[in-house]
């Protein structure tokens, strides 16, 4: 049998595609993978910010469009990238193991955060990430910054910001965890919802493939995955929205922490919830309406 992946073509999205390729070929060592790549909206547009790109799931859609026309099987993404609403006839059918799911302070001259100067310029295209950072920090520019990993260092070295933040994994996957001078903890900044997770989609109808991503998934980071996935779509909150949240699962437990910001920093509204893993979507609901009881809701006006 040949499975054909969909994936987006830049060096981290080919990483994670080898990565799902190679889970699948160690259930089915007969099993041949062959890779499709598309080029997303995503991609095709570099001179804006992503939340103004104004198409939910821009680096996704597209993927996810080759398993609908049938040029793919399946499709590989960066879960945080997914949006939280299911794309017609399609379903989100495993998750592989995850990686470090913090962020990553990248600033040569200065080698730590706080060690940063007043009004240093730091770089990162996320709502979530200057939000949170403006709170510890309200001293700091924040600029943007988009492309792949190498044009986003390129900038850095360049010496177009003082410092860039960065999902950890990302660096650690491709072999640059080395240009990392800080990472953050949960408690300073809290990832987006999926971060540092790989999700894999195909048809919903096809319950033998299901079956088969399944098996070469993690099922307690799918739950992970499905907790914060669940937060985020009860909010009412786009991937881009100032939103961080973490879920961590362990014998048969879960645990979900999560954070709603003013874009500015100024205020913030955060909880927890704990309960069964196998009702990791309800978890996911229960502390979103928690949030928006405790006045989350208009902090995210206009961002859903």
């Amino acid at each position: 049998m040949t499975l054909r992946l969909a994936t987006r073509g830049s060096p981290l999205a080919l990483w994670q595609a080898e990565a799902v390729a190679a889970a699948l070929r160690r259930d089915d060592p007969a099993l041949e993978v062959r890779l499709v790549e598309v080029k997303t909206e995503g991609d095709r547009v570099v001179d804006r910010p992503i939340a103004e790109v104004g198409v939910q799931g821009a680096f996704t859609v597209e993927v996810d469009q080759a398993v609908r026309d049938g040029r793919a099987d399946a499709a590989v993404h960066s879960l945080k990238d997914l949006a939280t609403t299911p794309t017609p006839g399609l379903a989100l059918a495993a998750t592989l193991p995850r990686g470090s799911a913090e962020d990553a302070l990248l600033a040569p001259r200065f080698g730590a955060f706080e060690r940063l100067p007043p009004e240093a310029v730091v770089a990162t295209g996320s709502p979530r990430r200057r939000a949170q950072l403006r709170r510890l920090r309200p001293d700091l520019r924040f600029v943007d910054v988009r492309g792949n990993i190498a044009t986003r260092l390129a900038r850095l070295d360049s010496g177009a910001c003082d410092a860039m933040v960065l999902a950890r994994a990302g660096l650690e996957r491709l072999g640059l965890a080395a240009r990392i001078s800080e990472t953050f903890s949960f408690e300073r900044v809290l990832p987006a919802a999926g971060q540092a997770l790989v999700g894999v989609t195909c048809r919903a109808d096809d319950a033998a493939l299901r079956g088969r991503l399944a098996s070469a998934g993690d099922p307690s980071a799918f739950a992970c995955g499905a907790a914060e996935r669940a937060l985020l779509r009860t909010l009412r909150a786009g991937c881009h929205a100032p939103v961080g949240a973490f879920a961590t699962a362990a014998a048969g437990r879960l645990r979900l922490v999560a954070r709603v910001l003013a874009l500015d920093g100024s205020r913030e509204v955060s909880g927890e919830i704990e309960g069964p893993e196998a009702g990791a979507e309800s978890l996911g609901v229960a502390l979103a309406e928690r949030l928006i009881e405790a006045g989350a809701a208009p902090l995210l006006g206009g961002l859903s």
